[in-house]
């Protein structure tokens, strides 16, 4: 019988897919048979070139892993309407059978399923989808993520443990700023002994992994390149281009890895731009064209310009929120992330908590 371990969130976007897809690589190169399971998904999207509904983690996760599932047992129930018209129409009993009969599938010849939490560890409780009832149905331990966004994260994690009891034992913590650590190590660590759980890694912020790639921006903003990019950059940080040229010079300089979002009639910023070794790439707005000039310059410092028709104002906004939720995609992403997990977190410690190490000497 597989074993099973939910990793859960306090919160969402505390990057519960990106340890999933590096555990489920580091558990396979130790010769385990990994299987993935999302049971519920609540953020979903049209997927053109299949023509189908589908939760975008769930279908890239398994894709990294290979598991060689179907994605419809991977992910059995999809939030395709709004959460109310959801809820009217569920049936519980329905539900839970589905879950039970695709973990069943997905379990079948392999030694752990890695299974992911919905949104945060309470979303789905309506319909009997939340963490708790998840782990229930699939007999699972749980491994929570919390993003270290502020001390009272300590508050979440006890809220939760009178939740989930004794099946919550292992804990994460997740994009930790350096200066935390030496704290977190020293206090939390001993908190969260005293209510029964053990802290089994701390992972640090990453700047590859909390920015995006300029192909990632152009997909997600809908945007026309003037200048295709030679190569795909990590972008991590916003600089809004509405200061003078002279105001300018000192932003670009304190920035790194920037997009420059201005309108596309700035021609006199846009060249000082394009000189700045900071500057990543343009994303002009309101659907104005640049001038000859940048396109050449551009073209030939090798930085990209994208084009869309909203003002700065809903595309800066667009921007925030999508580079806010950065997903763990492109072979670099995932290396990043595995090498966080190999190094930060003690691999071995939950296979032994799950009692997987004999089984993988036998």
């Amino acid at each position: 019988m597989a074993k099973a371990l939910l990793v859960s969130s306090i919160e969402g976007y505390s990057g519960k897919s990106g340890i999933i897809i590096a555990l489920g690589l580091l558990l396979k190169k130790k010769g385990f048979k990994v299987g993935y399971f999302k049971p519920f998904g609540a953020r979903t999207a049209y997927l053109e070139s299949e023509d189908r509904i589908v939760d975008e983690d769930a279908y890239s996760t398994a894709q990294v892993l290979s598991t060689g599932d179907s994605i419809d047992d991977i992910c059995p129930i999809l939030l395709d309407l709004p959460y109310i018209e959801f809820i009217s129409q569920a049936e519980r009993s329905e539900i839970e059978r589905r879950v039970k009969e695709a973990f069943s599938k997905i379990s079948e010849g392999k030694d752990i399923v890695l299974i992911e939490g919905s949104i945060d560890y309470k979303t789905g409780r309506t319909v009997g989808l939340c963490d708790l009832c998840v782990s229930s149905l699939c007999n699972a331990e749980v491994l929570m993520v919390a993003k270290y966004t502020s001390d009272f994260v300590l508050d979440g994690l006890l809220a939760a443990k009178d939740i989930f009891g004794e099946r919550l034992e292992m804990v994460l913590f997740n994009q930790l700023g350096g200066y935390k650590r030496a704290y977190v190590q020293s206090v939390a660590e001993k908190v969260l002994k005293s209510y029964g759980m053990e802290l089994l890694g701390i992972i640090p912020k990453d700047t590859v992994l909390a920015g995006l790639f300029v192909s990632e921006i152009a997909e997600e903003l809908n945007a026309e390149f003037v200048v295709e990019p030679k190569r795909d950059r990590i972008v991590e940080e916003i600089v809004i281009g509405a200061m003078s040229p002279q105001a300018a010079v000192e932003h670009f300089k304190e920035s790194k890895n920037a997009i420059l979002v201005t309108g596309g009639d700035r021609a006199d910023l846009q060249i000082v731009a394009l000189e700045m070794p900071s500057i990543r790439c343009l994303l002009l707005t309101g659907n104005v064209k640049p001038a000859e000039i940048v396109v050449e310059r551009a073209e030939e410092n090798d930085v990209p310009i994208m084009l869309v028709e909203e003002d700065t104002l809903k595309t800066v906004a667009k921007l925030e929120e999508i580079m806010g939720k950065a997903r763990i995609k492109g072979e670099l992403k995932i290396k990043k992330m595995k090498s966080l997990v190999e190094n930060y977190v003690n691999v071995d410690r939950i296979i032994e908590k799950l009692g997987l190490e004999n089984e993988s000497q036998s």
